[in-house]
């Protein structure tokens, strides 16, 4: 999720065509007033990059959306892999769906398992399928530690756990929960931060992205 194209997305899309079909995803979310929560191009080619080794097979996304950071990373993936997305939003479930049908995503050979639902509900059913290569988390912030500790459960030595949103709009950084931002959310991000820093057998660092992705390898 991002909030405005930054200088940073501005330059990498000199170097990087976005391609048609995350085109046609925003424009999508822009014509029903959701551009914004899709990850920008910066995320999406870093998405890519971490899908794209020969042993990264197995993705678990937590958050679909209309599907952009699922396509981002299928395109890494292509037919070695598969993506197991959760979203419960029911207009985000119906939007992925076009977007896992149409014909840019399904020449990528990449498949899609998707659950629709509470995310806490519907991970415990695809336990017996891992253990996971990689679990990109882009959800509700309110359950991100709940989400984390699941993650590292369930990711294999040497897979990653990629966390989006992580500065909370910048509000992690602050020693007082601002006013207009839910004090549970606040309390949960910085929770997450540092449970994933503390924990000993992961490696934890955060790219400086505009709204932060913390990455956290298995050890």
């Amino acid at each position: 999720m991002r909030n405005n194209l930054s200088d940073k997305e501005a330059l990498l899309s000199k170097y990087l065509d976005k391609p048609t079909l995350i085109s046609w995803i925003e424009e999508r979310l822009q014509r029903d007033g959701r551009l914004g929560i899709n990850i920008g191009i910066e995320e999406g080619s870093l998405l890519q990059t971490f899908c794209s080794p020969p042993d990264v097979k197995k993705v678990v996304e937590i958050g679909t959306q209309y599907g952009c950071s699922a396509s981002w990373m299928a395109r890494g993936l292509r037919q070695r892999g598969v993506i197991f997305t959760f979203e419960k939003d029911p207009q985000c479930i119906e939007e992925s769906a076009k977007t896992f049908n149409h014909p840019d995503f399904l020449q990528l050979g990449c498949q899609i398992k998707s659950y629709h639902g509470d995310a806490k509900e519907n991970l415990p059913k695809i336990e017996e399928e891992g253990l996971f290569d990689l679990i990109f988390i882009d959800a509700n912030k309110s359950a991100y530690l709940d989400y984390l500790n699941w993650a590292q459960k369930n990711i294999r030595q040497g897979g990653m756990i990629l966390v989006d949103n992580i500065y909370l709009f910048g509000t992690v950084f602050l020693d007082e929960c601002p006013e207009k931002t839910p004090r549970k959310m606040w309390n949960t991000m910085k929770q997450t931060i540092k449970e994933a820093f503390e924990h000993p057998e992961f490696s934890t660092g955060i790219i400086p992205t505009g709204e932060g992705l913390m990455v956290s390898c298995k050890l």
